[in-house]
């Protein structure tokens, strides 16, 4: 693939950022501060709506493996699901007031929205996966289109964040803490809304040249139970593929807790404020350009298994001590930023070197598959790790939210501020959750074993090697 095609590519990235960073990071704050809705509600909404996307993901994944069209077998999903993606998007930041009527009225409200945006975002999301998988069948290659895509979502992200946190959410005279500024989500909204759109659009239709050269779909169109059910079980029948589904559960519901859980650690264990906390993220995106930059150069020639080892041995350092420090009292208030801002940029640039890695592993499982059943699977096997993502997030938001209540801590607009045993024993048990999370993830890795030469056995025994 051209420089330009990966561009393009990497493109799409940035409505994934600002979605992923919006939601896992400000939609429990935004519902369970701003307009009170207690945190194990929230926490439910997201879990009901997982269990639709525990359907629609497979589905759409094997669907778009069998859809025929002019515009190929992904387009059509990515080009139909784009605006009403962003117009969903808005809709999430702007909430009517009779949607906090009641508690039941409230947990319907935000059940049936997020399960409608998790749906419209998979019709996206999957497709757009499945394209690494189609295009290159290099190891190293995939790794570069996955680093475009996942750069540029954290570079977008992290970017929407620092205008979050430097405009949208400054203090005002009727929101002194600036992360609960009702008004500035609702703006923020609207941005965010046609950035997603554009960049969707414009990704899809720049990518378009492709669709001739990329697979056609089997000869089979329809998609019966007995098929889906056949496709699934080869997939999870390849041991690199329990491997990895089993690190990525509890990679990403390690990530979906510090994500639900950072602003209130932010604001309220280390006591920054919303200044801080731009220039944070402001680092962050450094960070994030960074990982852009060196990703492709560290992995080229080298083991995707032990790059996602070695990431997680940093984790479990930076992501542990300075809040075990903090709680300690060797960290004093005056250099909790300093601690914090001297962390930033490592740590995000070894976050996305990660996140990259591991979309270029998914894409090397399509060929493990494809060697025991004859049969490409790339929308099916993506879709895996799309769902796997989701349902692990939404697993750290519901942890995230029975912590926030099991340690008592108040509820809504910031009227009542936590004492400071209830802070302390949050981070307490954050800590303790993000620690055995990390390890865990350390074992499991050794657990996959579809190394550089297992992956061209499998091209040379598929005929798929150039």
């Amino acid at each position: 693939m051209d420089n330009a095609s990966v561009r393009l590519f990497g493109l799409s990235g940035l409505a994934l950022g600002i979605i992923g960073n919006a939601v896992t990071y400000f939609l429990l704050i935004f519902y369970n501060q701003v307009h009170g809705v207690p945190a194990h509600l929230v926490s439910l909404a997201l879990g009901v709506a997982l269990l639709f996307d525990a359907c629609s993901d497979p589905l759409v994944g094997m669907w778009s493996d069998r859809l025929q069209s002019k515009w190929g077998r992904r387009h059509p999903f990515i080009l139909l699901a784009g605006i009403p993606l962003a117009g969903l998007y808005v809709l999430l930041w702007n909430p009517p007031t009779w949607a906090f009527g009641s508690e039941v009225i409230s947990l319907l409200y935000l059940t049936m929205l997020l399960v409608a945006f998790r749906l419209v975002f998979t019709l996206i999301d999957v497709p757009f996966n499945a394209m690494l998988a189609e295009v290159t069948r290099d190891y190293d290659q995939r790794t570069r289109m996955a680093s475009a895509r996942i750069s540029v979502a954290w570079v977008g992200g992290i970017g929407f964040a620092v205008l979050m946190y430097g405009v949208f959410l400054q203090p005002t005279e009727a929101y002194p803490v600036g992360v609960l500024n009702l008004d500035g989500y609702q703006h923020a909204s609207w941005l965010g809304g046609v950035v997603i759109a554009v960049s969707i659009l414009v990704s899809a239709v720049g990518l378009r040249k492709h669709i001739p050269t990329l697979r056609q779909p089997r000869d089979i169109e329809t998609l019966t139970l007995k098929e889906a059910l056949q496709t699934i079980k080869s997939i999870v029948a390849s041991g690199p593929f329990r491997a990895l589904m089993a690190f990525s559960v509890v990679f990403r519901s390690t990530d979906g807790l510090f994500a639900a859980l950072v602003v209130y650690m932010w604001t309220y264990f280390w006591l920054i404020d919303s200044t801080q906390i731009a220039l944070l993220s402001l680092a962050n995106l450094v960070g994030a350009f960074v990982a852009m930059v060196i990703t492709p150069r560290l992995a080229w020639n080298q083991e995707k298994r032990t790059i996602i080892i070695w990431g997680n041995l940093a984790f479990l350092l930076t992501g542990t001590l300075p809040i075990s420090l903090r709680l300690f009292g060797f960290i004093s208030d005056e250099h909790t930023f300093a601690v914090l801002l001297s962390l930033a940029v490592f740590e995000i640039s070894v976050f996305v070197l990660v996140l990259s890695i591991l979309n270029s592993m998914i894409a090397d499982i399509v060929e493990d598959v494809q060697r025991d059943t004859q049969i490409r699977h790339e929308g099916a096997v993506v879709s895996a790790q799309t769902l796997m993502t989701k349902v692990s997030t939404a697993v750290g938001t519901w942890v995230a939210g029975m912590l926030l209540t099991g340690v008592g801590f108040p509820e809504g607009g910031g009227s009542v501020m936590p004492e400071a045993g209830v802070v302390q024993d949050l981070a307490a048990a954050y800590l303790a959750v993000q620690f055995c999370g990390t390890l865990v993830c350390v074992v499991l890795m050794f657990r996959f074993k579809l190394s550089r030469a297992a992956h061209e056995t499998n091209l040379q025994a598929t005929g798929e090697a150039a």
